[in-house]
């Protein structure tokens, strides 16, 4: 998903009362330089923002954006196929060998719905913030657009009512996993989803090695960190450069952070006065991922404990434990990257991830 690499332009083109258009890749097929969300974005006064190809096709979707915008084209939404053959392999198309299709569309200078979406790509500060852009894909909805809110409500229209309470109603899928798809409802509509979620952010519990290896590589990967150890002894700032540290109990840090469901849990401490209100805090507040060290026999004594302090078994099959994906990692560095992976892999795939 590419929408805050052309946020700055639109709210350009915006300002100064400008029209403008869009690429958005909807399909891949084999081999492409970008997944699907990607976007390419031209004003009318030529001026241009993101990228698809990587230079392959944007010379073409330029002109076809322009003619949109001047009205010398066709007016309507439309798609184009690019892909790599005898008669384009000296003129436009992919070197790369793949196929993709793009939705070609044009904004008005005033758009109810991007005025509001990119208002909500400006705001990183709530951990609740989860919106789904939600464009049509089929012939009769094709380039519409609707805004649907973590709260249910929705900002224009596919164009259809019944369609609209359609997308409402399948908000699980809306929210599924990060990234952008197209999806096919159960009315046959297909639509494209644009997901627009929270920064990352993980809470680690436990100030332990392996919490040291993990803080530095989810660093890396654009996760902000917070370390939650009340061991005064262990939870020392050296050791967390990356990292903000919470030297208090997981209960009280978490009410602090106000943790919610696209935050990433990893309990690390491996001592149950940690463990169990850690794990219960993040399943009372719906975290997508939990994750708990420690062998079969204290993730069988975890449960078996929040089973008795009155947490929903429901809950507790989020719990991922051992965590980690299982590549056989033996040192605090490589169970590091196996959480990683395993957080990775959650918010890629979605619950089903292994």
């Amino acid at each position: 998903m590419s929408l805050p690499e052309i946020r700055a332009a639109v709210l350009d083109w915006s300002g100064r009362n400008q029209s403008w258009g869009e690429a958005m890749l909807i399909s891949v097929k084999r081999s492409a330089p970008r997944l699907p969300g990607a976007r390419y974005a031209v004003g009318e006064d030529g001026s241009f923002a993101g990228t698809i190809s990587a230079g392959c096709v944007e010379a073409d979707m330029r002109e076809h954006i322009l003619s949109l915008l001047s009205g010398s084209g066709a007016a309507e939404a439309r798609v184009i196929t690019y892909g790599i053959s005898d008669e384009l392999a000296l003129g436009v198309g992919l070197a790369c060998g793949g196929e993709i299709e793009v939705l070609i569309r044009r904004h008005e200078a005033v758009d109810p719905v991007w005025t509001e979406l990119v208002e909500g790509l400006g705001d990183e500060a709530d951990p609740h913030a989860q919106t789904a852009l939600v464009t049509g894909l089929s012939e009769e909805t094709l380039g519409r657009q609707a805004l649907v809110r973590a709260d249910g409500m929705i900002a224009g229209s596919l164009g259809p009512e019944s369609l609209d309470q359609e997308v409402i109603a399948n908000f699980d899928r809306l929210f599924a996993r990060e990234g952008s798809e197209a999806l096919t409802l159960a009315s046959g509509h297909r639509v494209f989803v644009d997901r627009i979620l929270p920064p990352r952010r993980l809470v680690v519990v436990g100030a332990t090695p392996i919490a040291v290896a993990l803080v530095e590589l989810a660093s890396r990967v654009g996760y902000r960190v917070t370390v939650v150890d009340p061991r005064e002894g262990l939870a020392r700032p050296s050791l967390f450069p990356d990292a903000e540290l919470l030297v208090e109990w997981p209960a009280e840090a978490f009410r602090e952070m106000d943790v919610a469901a696209w935050t990433d849990i990893a309990v690390l401490a491996h001592d149950d006065r940690l463990d169990l209100p850690a794990l219960s805090a993040a399943v009372a507040a719906g975290c997508r991922y939990i994750g708990l060290l420690g062998g079969r026999r204290t993730q069988k004594a975890r449960r078996d404990a929040l089973l008795a302090a009155g947490v929903p078994a429901s809950g507790l099959q989020r719990i991922r434990g051992p965590i980690g994906l299982d590549i056989g990692a033996a040192t605090p560095q490589e169970i590091a990257v196996s959480i990683l992976a395993e957080m990775i892999a959650t918010r890629r795939l979605g619950e089903a991830a292994p």
